[in-house]
């Protein structure tokens, strides 16, 4: 019998110390780390997410701009046609010297000018029309009246300026358009960016990709003014589907995206940390495996980036593990705590030992008892091979030593509180 030990034991040697790290060595840091907070649950970079905001509110104020300004158009043309029909009826007349065909100019009775081609008392050819209503001038190609084919159309002070291709007397293929926010170079359907183009916002942003009627849909390129850039897919202005994020320190997500947010089964690679698993509505989220640079690594269950459930969390440099559940990123109910020194299976309470559970020893020593706040506390069994030692223990202090051959003798039950208050 190793009597060392069961004399270190019996003087009240500091086996089971108070600082339960002096004997965990675990406290899980590794994954509580600053950057780890930032990427596991979801919050993004702080300057990222500032930049996605202002990038979706820049892309709701030009369709709603867009929206406007088509109205506004819709509302002159309809006027000009007017205004055509009712000229038709002067020349005809002979009311006015006016030639049905040929170059000339006129001033419409709302103050509208054209000066340019006419055919059969319609613009045609090419020509240039001033309108008051859309506070616009159109230089370019007509058919019969209607804006076709390449022309150019702008505001008096040049902040809106399209030119490209005309059909209808809309936007239609090939063009170019500025606005307040930027340069956008690509196509067009029905008067709205719709296909392939390219937009340079004014801020440093800029989008390379397909649209759908003034939003990013399916397949584009953003690149933010800090560096970080996004390819992948695209759904209603939003990351949605497969896509693979850059940032600016050089992490990487690639993954499955859900509007705007990381969301399914991704990789997540960072200078701290290697993540490979799900993820919902931004955040780590359900099963996944995730290795650290220090070399320890979780494997097991996520909620809201942090462990949760079951998993298994080993430190290669400590040579330690723990295997168990967890919750809220902490150790709690029951669970296996390995290292060189002690083997511990038994309950757990915000990553201290609580509850009844069972030590081992390097030398070979098994303690089985109650723990309360990392330490023992109550009543318990000490082995060392076949001799056993009753013993209890209060707060972590040992307050019963008994041999098991005396253990029928002597009554060492702890008092409770209420009793020791009598």
């Amino acid at each position: 019998m190793p009597l060392t030990e069961l004399n270190r034991f019996l003087s009240g040697s500091d086996l089971f110390p108070m600082n339960g790290s002096a004997i965990l060595c675990q406290s899980l840091a590794s994954q509580r780390t600053a950057e780890s907070e930032c990427v596991m649950r979801g919050t993004e970079y702080e300057e990222c997410l500032r930049h996605k905001k202002a990038q979706r509110e820049l892309l709701r104020k030009q369709i709603e701009r867009r929206q406007e300004l088509q109205l506004v158009d819709q509302r002159a043309c309809e006027i000009t046609q007017e205004l055509l029909d009712y000229l038709v009826l002067v020349i005809r007349e002979r009311q006015a010297a006016l030639r049905s065909e040929g170059y000339q100019s006129i001033v419409f009775d709302n103050g509208d000018l054209y000066e340019g081609n006419w055919k059969s008392c319609r613009m045609h050819g090419t020509g240039l029309l001033r309108r008051v209503v859309a506070n616009d001038v159109y230089v370019g190609e007509w058919f019969l009246g209607v804006r076709n084919g390449h022309g150019t159309c702008y505001s008096p002070d040049f902040e809106t300026m399209y030119s490209g291709k005309w059909h209808d007397g809309k936007w239609q293929g090939r063009g170019e358009l500025i606005e307040p926010e930027g340069l956008y170079v690509g196509e067009f359907v029905d008067g709205r960016i719709h296909g392939h183009g390219e937009y340079i916002y004014n801020g440093g942003y800029i989008y390379k990709g397909d649209w759908v009627k003034g939003v990013y849909e399916g397949k584009g390129m953003f690149l933010y003014p800090n560096g970080s850039k996004y390819e992948g897919q695209w759904s209603n202005g939003f990351e949605e589907g497969q896509g693979t994020m850059t940032y600016f320190n050089g992490d990487v997500y690639t993954g499955g995206w859900r509007h705007g947010r990381k969301h399914g089964t991704g990789t997540y690679t960072s200078a701290h940390l290697h993540y490979e698993g799900e993820w919902r509505n931004g955040a780590v989220d359900g099963y996944g495996v995730c290795t650290y640079s220090d070399g320890s690594s979780y494997v097991g269950d996520w909620r809201h980036g942090m462990y949760h459930g079951k998993g298994k969390f080993i430190n290669n440099m400590k040579k330690c593990k723990y295997e168990g559940e967890f919750c809220n990123g902490k150790r709690r109910g029951q669970g296996v705590y390995t290292s060189e020194d002690v083997v511990y299976n038994g309950k757990w309470l915000d990553d201290k030992k609580h509850g009844y559970g069972e030590i081992k020893t390097r030398c070979g020593g098994t303690f089985r008892g109650w723990w309360q706040d990392d330490v023992p506390h109550g009543e318990g069994i000490y082995t060392i091979f076949v001799e056993e030692v009753y013993t209890a223990y209060e707060n972590g202090k040992c307050t019963r030593r008994v041999p098991q051959q005396l253990y029928r003798q002597v009554n060492v039950r702890v008092p409770s509180s209420e009793e020791k208050t009598t």
